[in-house]
């Protein structure tokens, strides 16, 4: 089949003949001028009946993808360079001139039915489309006039939610480079705009629904997730936010816990299908799981190098807690010392036993024993403290007697049922 060039007539339109008589003459005749006009109008028309049989001929989706993205980037092409010629706020006025007989007013129409045609395949073959072709001037402009807007109230938003500002910049720098984009020579492509529309959309629907403040946050980092917001500067803050939350966690245990449960968090997370920031980058969610399993085994190998030793805010942690008890101090020493004759406790340092337990336990009447205290009570026999006491331990065989005739009854009754 016989190649076919739609966009030839422009393409000779703008860069000779509109060029040489726009370099001639300061104002179109009007002749020229209304010829022109009427080419331009001939012309897009003539392309939008040939495109659809031209593609049924075609028939082959390669052939047909191929055609649309090479027509959709030229069309791009055309509508940047009759952009160099308009001044911004003509690119964001969809009117047209209604003055005649002025260059602009001439490139404005051109720009107009450039978009019409443009407009034809982003609808009739949306599927078809390059992605990474670089949007018209006017889409860029529009846009950015809106984030302009919409990044003030939203920024608002997040400051009374509770957001800190190093997430807000990291969160709005997109939107910010783009409003700094010139409109001309601009490399913001269809998915980019894409991506940052719906993700400003999104934003608002997040504040408008949000609840307390202090879950706002945890909320976003969600929404980031969901949408793949794989941006290296929020992937920096998130490593950075985790790595200071896991020095709140005192021990080792705690810390693994909690990386695992972040782990599990992240890997069961749902992410909004095809939709990424940054389509030159892995998705979010796999350097977060990367990330989580190397800072586990890291966790790991560095308890296992200690030997479990505990770190100093482990045992910083324990340096005001006690065992609070009913018992009395010649209750705890005669305790412990029917535990370590009997063997059950088989620490050989008995003055290290009892200086622990004068730390860490309050007995009845006092809310700290002093080791001597306990120590005398300890080698001291006083019948009434022993039948004290063995008082106690019958209680605590009666509940456990107690306790086992209940769950003996109860997997009777259960036993009982199924006959």
């Amino acid at each position: 089949m016989q190649q076919y060039y739609p966009l030839s007539f422009f393409e000779k339109f703008i860069h000779v003949d509109l060029q040489q008589a726009s370099t001639e003459r300061k104002h179109p005749d009007e002749q020229f001028y209304t010829q022109a006009v009427k080419d331009i109008i001939n012309e897009k028309n003539k392309i939008l009946e040939c495109i659809s049989q031209y593609l049924y001929d075609l028939r082959k989706e390669k052939q047909i993808e191929w055609f649309i993205q090479q027509s959709q980037r030229q069309v791009v092409t055309l509508m940047n360079s009759v952009a160099k010629k308009l001044p911004t706020e003509s690119l964001i006025d969809d009117a047209k001139p209604t003055v005649k007989n002025t260059w602009s007013n001439l490139y404005k129409i051109l720009y107009l039915h450039l978009a019409e045609l443009l407009t034809h395949l982003e609808q009739k073959f949306e599927r078809y489309l390059d992605i990474d072709c670089k949007v018209p001037p006017s889409y860029l402009l529009k846009a950015q006039a809106k984030f302009r807007e919409d990044v003030g109230l939203l920024k608002a938003g997040f400051l009374s939610s509770g957001v800190d500002e190093q997430l807000q910049n990291v969160v709005f720098m997109p939107f910010l480079e783009l409003t700094k984009s010139i409109h001309t020579s601009s490399p913001i492509t269809y998915q980019q705009l894409h991506y940052l529309t719906e993700m400003n959309k999104r934003l608002f629907q997040l504040l408008d629904v949000s609840g307390e403040q202090a879950v706002f946050p945890q909320k976003l980092h969600d929404l980031l997730l969901f949408i793949n917001f794989n941006n290296v500067h929020y992937f920096e803050y998130w490593c950075i936010m985790i790595t200071e939350d896991l020095t709140t966690f005192p021990t080792f245990r705690e810390k693994l816990e909690r990386l695992m449960f972040l782990q599990k968090k992240i890997s069961q997370a749902t992410q909004k299908p095809a939709f990424v920031f940054n389509s030159q980058r892995p998705p979010l969610q796999h350097k977060m799981q990367s990330w989580l399993a190397e800072e586990i085994v890291y966790h790991k190998e560095i308890n296992a190098t200690s030997g479990g030793a505990h770190l100093p805010e482990e045992l910083s942690r324990w340096k005001n807690f006690k065992v609070q008890t009913n018992f009395s101090v010649p209750q705890i020493g005669h305790i412990l010392k029917l535990l370590l004759d009997s063997g059950i406790y088989v620490n050989k340092n008995r003055a290290e036993i009892l200086d622990f337990f004068s730390y860490f336990f309050t007995s009845v009447k006092q809310d700290s024993i002093s080791p001597s205290s306990l120590r005398n009570n300890f080698y001291n026999d006083n019948a009434a403290v022993s039948k004290s006491v063995r008082d106690l331990l019958m209680k605590l065989v009666n509940q456990s007697h107690k306790g086992l005739n209940v769950v003996a009854w109860l997997i009777a009754d259960c036993f009982l049922q199924q006959f």
